[in-house]
């Protein structure tokens, strides 16, 4: 079973699109899909045909439940067709968030939801907000896979290595390696711009791209304005022949087996390619800084950046070889990194520390 997240924070890319077209077009090739909509928006349960209301239970539900505790998935998935199933949203989910911050292991409920029910499916398919919060954080510590729907345009690259950088956080604080792959959608084979954008695209992601390509079609728009796959609205289209070229191509994909380590704290600071990744998990904080020898101990230099509704800060910080002490700077309050437990003593107390070899 291989679990695909679909995750874009820039609205308007083909992210819910993608998840129904490829969702119905895995189902094609007899594979049993389960889609799973984390869209408190829930455009993919109305891009099948659903209007919220019709069905008395969403993700919602088995999240976070209600008095009578959470629901069990036999009541709520809905069938779309006898391969493909459908995990509803509705605009309760959009409440999910603050709730899950006040509890443990608030990374872990989608995944704990999913584990139960994996061995029914071929593929879940998760169409994630248009946001990094903490319902597309539940769906990154969920899935093995992610695809990034990018758009060929002029602004098509932004915010995408904010993201990456999410996965990395991600795959540090598990211990487990998700595979990233973008795919080039809405692409106009007639503009100088799309082909520059995809080239710049495969540059920016090492190669991980997918083949196929998801030109433009208005007959995907039309598609979801009606509630219905590609599939069954419009078979002879551009549109389908993309989506069942990509659903081939994820499921020829060889996929190794992944390493799972659940975590209660992330190890940090943890040396990348990029630099050395500081995070410090503080929901309250307004202002969080690292301090360090690096900086000159200077509190207002190096300002972490809050990844909304997670609770953690974070800030790539690009360091050479050697040994550095730092703290980090809170609200105004001194605090050692409680993640690094390498400790140094220094004539104003106390500091964190670390080598890069």
């Amino acid at each position: 079973m291989r679990t695909v997240a679909i995750i874009n924070q820039k609205g308007g890319c083909g992210k819910t699109t993608t998840a129904i077209n490829l969702s119905a077009c895995l189902a094609q090739l007899k594979k049993r899909i389960l889609l799973v909509d984390m869209d408190p928006q829930a455009h993919a349960t109305l891009g099948l045909g659903f209007t919220p209301g019709e069905y008395p239970k969403s993700v919602y539900d088995l999240l976070i439940g209600n008095d009578n505790g959470c629901a069990s998935p036999g009541d709520v998935i809905l069938e779309i067709t006898p391969c493909l199933h459908l995990l509803p949203s509705d605009v309760m989910l959009s409440t999910a968030e603050p709730i899950l911050l006040q509890r443990d292991h608030r990374e872990y409920y989608l995944s704990d939801v999913l584990t139960g029910i994996a061995s029914q499916y071929d593929f879940i398919i998760i169409d994630c907000p248009p946001n990094i919060g903490m319902l597309t954080f539940n769906a990154l510590f969920a899935c093995s896979e992610v695809i990034i729907p990018i758009e060929s345009g002029l602004f098509a690259l932004h915010g995408l290595s904010k993201l990456l950088e999410t996965i990395e956080l991600v795959n540090i604080k598990r211990n487990r390696k998700i595979m990233v792959n973008a795919l080039a959608t809405m692409f106009d084979r007639r503009t100088r711009i799309a082909h520059e954008s995809l080239d710049e695209m495969i540059r920016h992601m090492g190669g991980n791209v997918f083949s196929t390509l998801i030109n433009q079609n208005v007959k995907l728009k039309e598609a979801a304005g009606h509630g219905q796959s590609i599939i069954t609205y419009a078979r002879d289209s551009s549109g389908y022949r993309d989506y069942a070229s990509l659903a081939k191509e994820l499921a020829g994909m060889k996929v190794g087996k992944l390493k799972k380590a659940r975590q209660s704290r992330a190890k940090s600071p943890v040396v990348t390619d990029a630099g050395v990744l500081f995070s410090y998990y503080a929901p309250e904080a307004e202002k969080v800084y690292v301090v360090a020898d690096f900086n000159e101990w200077k509190a207002n230099h190096t300002p972490l950046q809050n990844i909304e509704g997670t609770g953690v800060w974070q800030k790539m910080v690009p360091l050479k070889k050697g040994r550095y002490e730092y703290k980090f700077f809170v609200d105004g309050q001194w605090i050692t990194d409680p993640d690094n437990p390498n400790k140094a003593s220094s004539e104003f107390g106390e500091n964190s520390y670390i080598e890069i070899h």
